[in-house]
């Protein structure tokens, strides 16, 4: 397969993956082993909510309606990409075309609802996508849609022993130090965090990334195993502007009082 060919069949192939993804979170919304969903529904239910659209049937139809444009657009690019791989250049500028209309038409209702609910970190990500797919379409035409002759193999390049030689140790290093990392690091996410008083009767945690609800738990049993004379009286999630350099952290500052002095 030649350098174009190649380039055509991956940009393709990526928006194909982008959209078949796209359909299948709508679908399987929940959280599953090796998959994250996200409840468009319930998403959808508070957009709407917000312009005082309380009734459900209005996210109902809203996300019907986006589930079956993106599924559409995931065919006509299926269709396009076949055409690539059966090497029919017109075909797959064709299809491609009608992909990249349907997905910029979209991503352009995506962008006026942006406006609409008031949500402008996503009308930036959406009009970024707009451009994207521009792009790709420009490229998709630019490239030789004819062979233009077998690609050279690989191996028989000028330089390409040492850049696979320096890929592969990379790689190990990277791999080594991955592992190296989290296996100082992971058990964090899962043991109690220490508690630090910074003030009387105000202890801080700082909850490492990962950490979860049984991490809390364990947190909570193991303060009061260690303080059976404190009582808690109020847990106060720290702001994001203290933790600047922890992005990735929770902070949690918990206040109590003497078992005695409650009394």
């Amino acid at each position: 397969m030649n350098a174009p060919r190649l380039l055509r069949l991956s940009i393709v192939g990526f928006w194909t993956l982008f959209w078949g993804l796209s359909v299948v979170d709508k679908v399987v919304p929940d959280v599953h082993p090796l998959w994250v969903g996200k409840d468009f529904f319930a998403l959808f239910v508070k957009f709407f909510a917000s312009l005082g659209l309380k009734d459900p049937l209005f996210a109902t139809v809203a996300l019907a309606g986006v589930s079956g444009l993106e599924a559409l657009s995931f065919v006509l690019y299926v269709i396009a990409a076949v055409h690539v791989v059966r090497q029919a250049p017109d075909r797959a500028n064709t299809w491609f075309f009608r992909a990249v209309t349907a997905s910029m038409t979209l991503f352009a209702l995506f962008s006026i609802a942006d406006q609409t609910f008031g949500d402008r970190f996503q009308l930036l990500e959406h009009g970024l996508f707009w451009l994207v797919l521009l792009a790709s379409w420009g490229m998709f035409r630019m490239l030789p849609q004819q062979p233009t002759g077998a690609a050279p193999r690989f191996m028989s390049t000028p330089g390409a022993p040492v850049a696979m030689g320096a890929g592969v140790a990379l790689t190990v290093l990277a791999t080594w130090s991955i592992r190296s990392f989290s296996h100082d690091t992971m058990h964090l996410a899962t043991a109690p965090v220490e508690a630090i008083e910074v003030v009387e009767h105000v202890w801080k945690f700082d909850f490492p990334f990962l950490a979860d609800k049984d991490t809390w738990e364990a947190t909570v049993d193991k303060f009061k195993t260690l303080h059976p004379e404190l009582d808690i009286t109020y847990i106060y999630t720290g702001p994001s502007e203290l933790n600047t350099k922890k992005k990735t952290h929770l902070i949690l500052y918990v206040f109590t009082r003497e078992k005695a002095a409650m009394e």
